[in-house]
């Protein structure tokens, strides 16, 4: 048990993973599928895969980046503060152009 169960601190923790790009991108979290670093590094890194957008958060050294693996799917490359890089895969048509959200920013 924590110790901290029960307390609120009147501070919200950051979303992560696919509960942020669920957020971003206004996307039922279930469309979003978690990738391997090795399959989702292989995809954008060493088949040179074709970069869709970059978006660098405000508050934070977070970055997430797009890009095209087929017609229909984008791989999602989301680097954490300390630089670990997390995968995903989304379907096309469930990303917009720009994303609904202050804290991120076009970077491209």
């Amino acid at each position: 048990m924590s110790s901290h169960e029960g307390c609120s601190h009147g501070a919200t923790r950051p979303l992560r993973g696919k509960a942020l790009i669920a957020s971003l991108f206004d996307v039922d979290e279930d469309r979003i599928e978690s990738l391997s670093w090795s399959l989702g590094h292989r995809v954008t890194v060493e088949s040179d895969a074709t970069r869709l957008f970059a978006l660098d958060h405000r508050r934070s050294n977070r970055s997430l980046t797009a890009f095209e693996a087929t017609d229909y799917t984008c791989i999602l490359r989301l680097q954490t503060p300390i630089g670990r890089e997390k995968f995903y895969g989304v379907a096309k048509t469930d990303l917009p152009e720009i994303p609904e959200d202050g804290d991120w920013v076009r970077t491209d």
